[in-house]
């Protein structure tokens, strides 16, 4: 995995999709989602 260095913002209600979007995907938070949402843009 590469190390990233830029932050990436987002609001509650966005952050709860990221949750929502990696406990479906059988993730453990919100920041392995953005990971692999990254991977497939």
């Amino acid at each position: 995995m590469t190390k990233r260095t830029m932050p990436v913002c987002c609001d509650l209600e966005q952050y709860k999709l990221l949750e929502k979007y990696a406990k479906k995907r059988g993730m453990m938070n919100a920041s392995q989602a953005v990971e692999k949402i990254l991977e497939e843009i």
